[in-house]
Parts: C-alpha cells; structure tokens; sequence
C-alpha cells in the first residue's frame, strides 16, 4: 500500500506544478499513442512479410480475395480452394478495404490497413473511459492496455483477418451507448454482422445488454430480432448457395453437440453440466480463461458488459478444434474492448462493495491504482506470447542473401503464370488468378517454389525435404537450384503442349 500511496502523491504533485502541461497532455496524448502503436503494427507486420514470416493461411487468402475485389471479379480462391471466400466465412466488411487496394495494389498494404485499424480502436476505448472515470490519466491507461494486450498483439502477430475490425466496432458500439446516441448505435450494427458470420451471435448479446442494462426496449429488441435473422439467413441459405450447395463448413467444429444449431443448443439447454464441462477440459480451456481474465483483474466479472463476451468465448470453449483453445492466434483480439468496458462497470461496483464493509477508499484513488496496475499487468502476458520477438535482434535484421534470392526469384515469375508455394512464399505471389499452398500436391502449377528452411504449413520441416526430393522424380518437372534452400520447379518444354510457358530464366 505504500507504494500505490506514494504513486498516487507523485501523481497530484507533477498535476499541480504543471497544470499547462497535463492540460496539453490530456488533450494530444491519445493521439500519440495511436500514432505510436500504428507505427508499430506496421513494423512487424511489414518486417515478418519482408523476412518470408507471413503466411498463405490467412495473408494469402485475404489478399487474392481483396486484389480479385478491387478488379471487380469474384473469382474462386485458389488458396483457400473454394468457389467464393464469402461462402468459408461470409465478411463483406472487406469491401471497405478495396479502396486501398486502388492506391496501391500489394499484400504490404493489407497489413498496414489493419495496423492502422486496430490502432484506431483506441479511440473509443479513450473516450468511453474518459466519460466513464473522468480521468484523461486512466482513460489513457486503459487505452494502452487495450493496444497492449495479449490478445491485440497476437492478431497483428498473425498478419491479416478480417476480425481486426471487430474491435473497433465495438467499441464504437459501445460509445454510442453510453452517450445514449441510440441511432448511431444502431448504425454501427450492420457493421458488425458484416465482419463474420459468428458476429451474429455477438451482435445478439449486445442488443440484450440494451435490453437488460439500459432498458431501450426498441434498440436491445431490433439488435436482437436483426442479429437473429441475420445469423440464420447468412448460415443456412446464404453461404451453402455461395459454397455450392454444401452445409455450413465450420459447424463440424459442433458436430458433437447435434446435428445442426437448433439440435446444439436444445443440447446444451437440457445438458447445462456440459457447458460447465466444456468450459474448463480439457485443461487447456483453464488456461484461456486465466489469460483473458487475469491482465484485467478479473473485475469485468463484475461488469453488465461482460455478457458481451459470451458468443466469442463459448465459440472457442464448445469447438473441438483445439487451436480454438490455445493463447495464441487471432481469435481473442475482440476481448480487449468488451473487458475493458465491463471494468469501467465494475469500478464504482467495486468501490460500493469496499464502502458496504466498512473500507473509506477514495474513489479516484481506487481508480488510478486499478487503471495503472491493468495497464503494468499486461506486460508479463503479452511478452510471454509472440510479442517476445520484439527483443529478438534477428527479428529486425533481414538475411540479404535469403531473402534477395527469394525476391529474384518472384520478380522472375510471369504475372499471369500459375504458381504453387510454400505456406510462407505464397502472400508474395496471391496477385494471379492461380496461385496454390503446397501441401505435397503441385497442383500442376507452371512453377513450383519451395525451400526447406522456410515454414510449410501444413507440412513438417521433414515431410517437405521429403516432398522436394519427391519432386525432383517427377517427370512433369525440371528443378531450378538457387541456393539458400530455394528451389523452382518448372514445367519441362516438351510438356508445354500449349506453347505458352517460357523458360524459365537462370
């Protein structure tokens, strides 16, 4: 305690002699941040793409997807190898992305979007708490927490997905509500069921905190009776007519709670003890909720908004796809907001619950020690996960033999040429019509790129020096060594019945 009590007293001391400053402070700082952290994103997003660190699954996916879009065509997705994206995950947020693509066509400006977007998600997270607390200082304390977060840096950390949007548009979501702006509420909603069609199910839970906590009946029911409509229309008619007739992909992550969503929750209704099994086994779950709850405290526990987080959370509790569970990925990124906004509820709760028993705790007080510890808090979590890296000086030096012999190579590549690439080469090929992920199938690609020190998703380091030497004894190919592990398959002459390929230059 007398460390919170001697930070407290630095704080009102350095407020008193420099009033001009905390003024100026108050007013810019949020902008500094935002500044600073998209400068940052940027970094590593660009430094893991420039260092062949990205990926085919999602980089690559997204960026054919975007770079078909901003030529006007909806074109099947060689990658991602179905019909139309909208029919795997149906995100027409996208489209918002096709602009940029206009300026300057190229995967770098993918990650730099998203960089800035999630950045951008400070803002309402700033002005929210500001309104909330009444403090510039714990507004942007919590601001930083929310770029900071484990789960923010791990999104970033995993190139591109179209849930970086989710975030901000919550949070905006949000904003609205507490200002009591409810068209402007209502205005951020289709926005949201655009980013997935699983934000339905967020988009249903927030109409019900409007309903339950803030009792506008026409606002938390409309949300509802949209969001409902919305998640069956888009899962059970939309997508299976976009996917070419076949059932919604993703519920075989379900399938062991019923046969289709309305036998799954009559399940889970009649067998309540499975939710709470689901929840914590295998233990694994446990751990998710430790790193989701503990950076703030647990206090959101406390807060009405926290109900928000359900959908997000049980879509990972109840899957049995184990990446769902793990700490890592892009899947958790939507719980900074949504915690952080149940802790501003929590807050004069907490203070309530401390008076009732007899502790005299200042409020201010109890919210500077909260804000600045959530903040502190943060560091040994998100440096326990990808964002460890940063203090890797080989993360910022870029292998000059590697990695020119890599871009030779792809600047030798014809443009409308078809091309099969490892999972890491393949972002800086996915403006073609044909570009595929090897996986140990060719795909009868013009030129095959592959080296064994790169990553191979969804091989093994092993099983792809087994598939190169298994391509070298294709007869369809000739191979092309380049030196540092880079090799290129390329279709031989007598082969090129069409007369179309060129050879390829050495």
């Amino acid at each position: 305690m007398g460390i919170l009590r001697a930070t407290w007293d630095h704080y009102v001391a350095f407020r008193e002699r420099h009033p001009r400053l905390i003024s100026w402070l108050a007013r810019y700082s949020i902008f500094f941040l935002v500044l600073f952290f998209a400068m940052l994103y940027c970094a590593i997003s660009l430094l893991k793409h420039m260092n062949f660190e990205s990926h085919g699954y999602d980089l690559g996916i997204f960026d054919q997807h975007i770079w078909q879009l901003s030529r006007l065509e909806f074109g099947y997705n060689t990658v991602r190898q179905v019909p139309s994206l909208l029919g795997d995950h149906f995100h027409p947020i996208l489209f918002l992305v096709v602009p940029a693509y206009w300026i300057w066509s190229d995967a770098r400006m993918l990650l730099i979007y998203q960089a800035v977007l999630v950045a951008l998600g400070a803002f309402p997270v700033y002005y929210a708490a500001r309104h909330a607390l009444k403090s510039s200082f714990c507004a942007l304390c919590l601001a930083a927490a929310y770029l900071f977060f484990w789960g923010t840096m791990e999104l970033v950390f995993f190139d591109f997905h179209e849930l970086a949007f989710a975030g901000p548009i919550v949070g905006l979501s949000y904003l609205f509500i507490q200002r009591e702006k409810w068209p402007c509420f209502l205005a951020t909603i289709p926005f949201l069921l655009m980013v997935k069609e699983t934000m339905a199910l967020l988009a249903f839970f927030l109409g019900l905190y409007v309903l339950v906590f803030h009792r506008r009946w026409f606002a938390g029911a409309s949300t509802c009776l949209i969001a409902a409509g919305w998640f069956y229309l888009i899962t059970q008619k939309a997508m299976p007519a976009i996917a070419g007739g076949t059932d919604f992909f993703y519920f075989q992550y379900y399938s062991h709670l019923g046969k289709n969503w309305m036998e799954a929750g009559k399940y889970l209704l009649t067998h309540p003890w499975e939710i709470v099994k689901q929840t914590f086994s295998p233990h694994h779950k446990t751990g998710l909720l430790l790193f989701l709850l503990a950076p703030f405290l647990f206090l959101p526990l406390l807060g009405g908004f926290a109900i928000v987080a359900l959908p997000p959370l049980y879509e990972h509790l109840l899957s049995n796809h184990f990446r769902h569970w793990e700490i890592r990925y892009h899947y958790h990124a939507v719980f900074a907001p949504i915690f952080i906004f149940a802790l501003l509820e929590a807050l004069p709760r907490l203070h309530r619950w401390l008076m009732r028993r007899g502790r005299l705790v200042d409020y201010r007080k109890l919210v500077f020690w909260i804000c600045l510890t959530v903040l502190a808090i943060q560091v040994p979590f998100t440096f326990s996960r990808s964002a460890i890296t940063l203090f890797d000086p080989g993360f910022y030096r870029i292998d000059p033999k590697v990695e020119r012999t890599g871009y030779d190579i792809i600047s030798m590549i014809p443009p409308e040429a078809s091309v099969c690439a490892q999972d890491s080469v393949v972002p800086h090929l996915t403006h073609r019509r044909h570009i595929y992920q090897f996986d140990g199938n060719p795909y009868g690609a013009e030129y095959v790129i592959l080296n064994k020190f790169l990553d191979c998703f969804p091989l093994n380091q092993r099983t792809l020096v087994w598939e190169i030497a298994r391509m070298y004894r294709n007869p369809l190919y000739e191979a092309h060594r380049f030196g540092y592990g880079w090799v290129v398959f390329t279709i031989k002459p007598e082969y090129d019945l069409d007369g179309k390929l060129e050879d390829f230059p050495i």
